[in-house]
């Protein structure tokens, strides 16, 4: 049996000051949302910071500083 393994990500994966492309968005609803804020397939992604209990995640969107929720930033699939 072949090895499959996930070839994504998420947001929230991302450890401080890493980087990735955004890939799709695994939920149609914020899907939506996320793209009128500028997060788009093949977007430049950097994690800035999470905040102290995890339920905020401060990202860079091709330059552009942003905060998301965690079910937002859980549903930006990223190049694993």
């Amino acid at each position: 049996m072949p090895n499959m393994q996930r070839r994504y990500r998420t947001v929230i994966e991302l450890k401080a000051h890493e980087s990735a492309k955004t890939i799709a968005f695994s939920d149609p609803a914020l899907a939506g949302k996320l793209t009128a804020m500028g997060v788009l397939p093949g977007t430049c992604i950097e994690m800035v910071r999470t905040a102290p209990f995890g339920e905020a995640y401060y990202i860079k969107a091709d330059g552009v500083r942003m905060a998301l929720r965690e079910e937002e930033a859980a549903s930006i699939l990223i190049e694993a």
